[in-house]
């Protein structure tokens, strides 16, 4: 998954200095789309971050484990992740961190309290990590083979995609709803989601969305694709999708989750 351009704070303010402490600034908004049977609506924000000279990602635990601890002190449904390339084409950032909501307001009432809550620590310490680019997203969210994740290390991909001339958004997602059933009772294990960037992203990026995929271990994931090249790939389910849209290479990361 590829982040928008980077943009700088000014560094000699303390307010950027706690905006930083957030860990993501932006404020959604958010992109519409029709309601598709068999999906789910998912809001999130993506912040990508690179670790400064000389520092690893041990230095950045505590400062993370205080945001957690921040939002984890009032009630709330919003998660929190974090992903590290694995198998990825030069990546431009160390590691990044991710939230999902269930609605727009739900987000926002949640930026809101994150918000006050960094400010009356009053920390304005400098952080081991620059996570100065951010962007929202609409999400998609297709059946899943497993009604909750195992906890630990999660296998994550990400698949830059354009739609085709004349697409219908509609077959393609029921396609693959349908492979994807076909494929969980054939033993495997995953969850997937389009995603669909919006505020903060570059404009001029030519990828329309993103397919993610989950697996529970690197195991599940492998079985994955040996299903996928033996079975799915071939299917009318394919062919239908393959009609609509085209996707690029996948980028694999292992996520972390922080907050559920």
């Amino acid at each position: 998954i590829r982040r928008p351009p980077r943009s700088t704070l000014d560094r000699s303010s303390a307010a950027s200095d706690v905006y930083k402490r957030q860990l993501v600034l932006s404020i959604s908004v958010f992109a519409q789309e029709p309601d598709i049977e068999g999906y789910s609506s998912v809001y999130a924000q993506y912040s990508f971050c690179n670790l400064k000279e000389g520092k690893t990602f041990s230095d950045a635990r505590p400062y993370i484990g205080e945001y957690v601890e921040l939002a984890n002190s009032f009630e709330n449904d919003v998660n929190v992740g974090v992903l590290f390339p694995m198998l990825a084409n030069e990546p431009d950032h160390d590691f990044f961190f991710v939230e999902h909501a269930n609605s727009r307001e739900e987000m926002g009432a949640y930026k809101d309290k994150m918000f006050s809550l960094i400010m009356a620590t009053g920390n304005n310490e400098q952080l081991p990590m620059e996570c100065n680019v951010n962007f929202s997203a609409f999400q998609r969210v297709g059946p899943s083979s497993f009604d909750e994740l195992p906890e630990g290390r999660r296998i994550v991909k990400y698949w830059p995609c354009n739609y085709k001339s004349g697409f219908n958004r509609g077959e393609m997602r029921q396609a693959r709803r349908q492979m994807s059933l076909e494929a969980f009772e054939a033993g495997a294990e995953f969850g997937y989601r389009y995603i669909i960037p919006n505020s903060g992203y570059d404009r001029e990026d030519d990828t329309d969305y993103y397919l993610s995929s989950v697996a529970p271990s690197e195991e599940a994931s492998g079985k994955n694709s040996d299903i996928w090249w033996s079975t799915s790939r071939n299917s009318e389910h394919m062919d239908v999708i393959r009609k609509n849209t085209s996707c690029g290479r996948s980028t694999t990361y292992m996520a972390f989750a922080l907050k559920e």
